[in-house]
């Protein structure tokens, strides 16, 4: 379950209206991956590993009700009050009447693995209220805004609801601004993941509470790199802009034979290896999909050896935001 949340602060636009739903009305929202590094908690890369979500009814009162759940959404607790208190949020925002909803759901995203669930969980939830206002829909910066409190962190939500590769950077202020560098067409990703899950709780409490001043400039000029080398697919860049002195390791000894499987895949040629996100799941990238697919075989095999069984796939990125349906 969600620890106790503080409700958002949000001030109406508008009077109260209702807002224009009807069943029928349905979203498919991507997944992601995050951090590829150094990039942690900024950036934020779409991947095509879909959530779907259709209205079937609306409700009397305020109170939603998932009626139907298909794929890893059968297991899915914490994104359905994530999704719903989006929805929620936006329509108090733009000064909308509340009202209540019937779903269906489903998702391929896998829980707890580093893939975006939550992300996605919540920018469907934006999504479906803001397309519900009509001429009254908030602007793309405050469902940025709304996600990233909801999330915690502006990196996944920020690419499911982008597409593409996205940096999200907190302002002070308490802005956000979320920049979309380019991502080469040639890239696509291997993505593998066993049955141990890691939650975003228990990734963060392993991380070092102190960092050298020497680790943090070695990974923001990593970083530079991983810019350079996502926009122009240059191997070494991404082989090198790939390290990260802040996170990876430590979050590394949660994912039993994830050190194993990200050098098997660099054997396999991968130009970049990483876990994604908090884990459990790793990532790499190359151009040529022959070679992505015997670098998910490696990542696999070796998180098998470890963890009983794997999962693998090879997915492009998703280069833009949810989609009506």
């Amino acid at each position: 379950m969600l620890p106790a949340r503080a409700p958002l602060e949000v001030t109406p636009l508008a009077p109260a209206a209702p807002p224009r739903l009807r069943p029928g009305a349905g979203l498919r929202v991507p997944g992601s991956t995050s951090n590829l590094g150094p990039g942690f908690d900024q950036l934020g890369l779409a991947l095509e590993l879909f959530l779907e979500v259709e209205v079937l009814a609306l409700r009397k009162g305020q109170e939603h009700r998932i009626a139907r759940r298909a794929g890893t959404a059968r297991d899915w607790p914490e994104q359905d009050e994530l999704m719903t208190r989006a929805f929620d949020a936006v329509l108090a925002r733009a000064g909308a009447q509340p009202v209540g909803l019937e779903l269906a759901v489903r998702s391929e995203i896998p829980l707890r693995r580093g893939l975006g669930s939550s992300g996605a969980a919540i920018a469907a939830g934006l999504h479906l209220a803001n397309d519900s206002l009509g001429d009254r829909a908030l602007p793309s910066a405050e469902l940025a805004r709304i996600g990233t409190e909801l999330d915690g962190h502006p990196d996944n939500v920020c690419a499911s609801l982008r597409g593409g590769c996205t940096l999200g950077v907190p302002l002070e202020g308490g802005g956000l601004r979320v920049l979309g560098p380019p991502l080469h067409e040639s890239l696509a990703f291997a993505v593998a993941w066993g049955p141990a899950e890691v939650e975003t709780s228990r990734a963060r409490a392993v991380l070092p509470s102190d960092v050298s001043l020497g680790d943090v400039v070695w990974n923001l000029q990593r970083l530079s790199l991983l810019l350079a080398g996502l926009a122009s697919a240059d191997p070494e860049l991404l082989r090198q802009g790939c390290r990260d002195r802040l996170h990876s390791a430590a979050r590394l000894q949660l994912v039993p034979g994830g050190r194993a499987a990200l050098a098997a895949a660099e054997e396999a040629g991968a130009w970049l290896a990483t876990i994604s996100g908090s884990g459990s799941a790793l990532v790499a990238a190359h151009a040529d999909p022959g070679r992505l697919e015997r670098i998910a075989e490696a990542m696999a095999r070796e998180l098998a050896a470890s963890q009983g069984t794997a999962e693998q796939r090879v997915l492009s990125p998703c280069r833009q935001g949810p989609r009506t349906l």
